[in-house]
């Protein structure tokens, strides 16, 4: 049975939350992953539980629009979602988008905009997620290409 709640970050949480995120390090699906510490922890964050079990979060961090861009006016109140992660054997079961959804319920109160960059290697699928499921409009490309 799926579960989707805020998390409350006590030891058990910190400790699964920590975890998924060195199984997402070693899924090598994202570009820069880095090890996540208590520290970077932060609520508003939902969790997802299957049998009581922390399958996946969702987290982000408010901010206020600062420079000139062509969707969001400067000093528009917006929220980031810095991490969205689900357990590899849960996923393509909807919970993401429920994690996502209710993210979304409770910043939608604070912020006008929900942004997301993404360094992911699978940028189709991820593309087609956020557009065509979660509604968010393509906004940005950064390209790389090492040449030395």
């Amino acid at each position: 049975m799926l579960e989707i709640s805020r998390a409350v970050f006590d030891e058990d949480t910190v400790n699964a939350l920590i975890a998924l995120g060195d199984l997402w390090i070693k899924e090598d699906i994202s570009f820069g992953m880095v090890q996540n510490g208590k520290d970077d922890l932060h609520e508003p964050c939902y969790i997802a539980k299957v049998d009581g079990k922390i399958v996946g979060y969702a987290q982000g961090q408010y901010f206020t629009q600062e420079k000139k861009n062509s969707l969001i006016p400067i000093g528009s109140s917006c929220f980031d979602i810095e991490e969205c992660y689900v357990h590899p054997a849960y996923r393509s079961q909807g919970i993401g988008k429920k994690l996502l959804e209710a993210l979304q319920e409770e910043v939608s109160a604070k912020a006008d905009f929900i942004t997301l960059a993404t360094p992911t290697k699978d940028y189709k699928r991820i593309l087609r997620f956020y557009d065509e499921e979660m509604g968010m409009t393509f906004y940005n490309a950064y390209l790389v290409k090492k040449i030395k």
